[in-house]
């Protein structure tokens, strides 16, 4: 089964999917995303011990 793919890319792929369509009915959950990604990218930059662990 050469084409089989993993369930981790299924959920993946579902979750994007449901990212995308979410942020088309709710603009401001894009804004939250990113949002969420600098406080996280933020955190993970002055407590390298978390990067580590993650």
């Amino acid at each position: 089964m050469a084409n089989s793919i993993t369930a981790d890319e299924i959920r993946e792929q579902f979750s994007q999917a449901m990212s995308a369509m979410y942020q088309q009915e709710v603009p401001q959950y894009g804004t939250l995303l990113e949002l969420v990604a600098d406080v996280n990218l933020a955190v993970l930059e002055n407590n390298p011990q978390l990067h580590e662990k993650w």
